[in-house]
């Protein structure tokens, strides 16, 4: 029988061990993306909300590459248009933005209850959601009679953009701190807990006449987004 010298080299255990490292590396990487995202988004975030609350800025220019939210293709609207579950129509959106896209901030929109304090864009699009909640288009602006719908990622993240807004209760109040400085109270009265993607014509109604309403809205179950969570509240006067 031979055996091997002290100095012979195991090259199969070499191969093995070296292909299991690079397979724990390779690990590590995909777990620490979507983190470093959401790090690098928030602090980006965070400046935008600080330049709105302390500078009155109002406009701001991001690169429409930039910062993707996981799942975002699986949304509901998109401005005037809608994404039901439709990549082929996600990607083609994607394909048609310009380089750089121009965020305009209405202000900002504050849920104390659940710690919501984030930049609020006057319009709901791809890239605007990744940076706040925005308004849809053609709804009423905030304190006008008319039902205001604003738009907001369920994110994974603990505390993200529309993460915790789930744990809303009735009385709760959302606050809109307009770019003017008029601030708007509103108390939230009505939740609707699953609403299905293609019903939700029916709660956003551009007038439902009964005065001046917010409607919130993101996707649930978190991670899942089969249906669509709605607060609803009115304002307080």
């Amino acid at each position: 029988m031979f055996r091997k010298r002290n100095g012979d080299i195991n090259w199969r255990n070499i191969i093995l061990l070296s292909v299991a490292l690079i397979c724990l590396i390779v690990g590590v990487i995909l777990l620490l993306i979507d983190p470093i995202k959401n790090m690098k988004r928030q602090k980006i975030t965070d400046d935008m909300m600080e330049s709105i609350v302390n500078n009155s800025q109002a406009t701001f220019v991001v690169k429409s590459s930039g910062n993707e939210v996981s799942g975002e293709e699986f949304e509901y609207y998109y401005g005037d248009e809608e994404v039901a579950g439709s990549s082929i129509d996600y990607d083609t959106m994607v394909a048609e933005l310009p380089e750089e896209v121009v965020l305009t901030a209405l202000g900002s929109i504050k849920i104390a209850s659940v710690d919501i304090d984030i930049p609020l864009w006057d319009d709901a699009t791809i890239v605007s959601l990744r940076y706040g909640a925005g308004r849809l288009a053609g709804t009423a602006d905030p304190g006008q009679v008319g039902n205001m719908t604003v738009l907001g990622h369920r994110m994974r993240a603990e505390g993200k953009l529309f993460n915790r807004l789930g744990e809303v209760k009735i009385g709760d109040t959302i606050e809109i701190t307009c770019i003017d400085g008029n601030k708007y109270i509103y108390v939230v009265d009505t939740i609707h807990e699953a609403v299905l993607p293609e019903d939700l014509d029916y709660y956003i109604d551009y007038d439902d006449g009964t005065g001046k309403q917010i409607t919130l809205v993101t996707c649930t179950p978190t991670g899942v987004a089969t249906h669509r969570l709605l607060v609803v509240g009115h304002i307080l006067e």
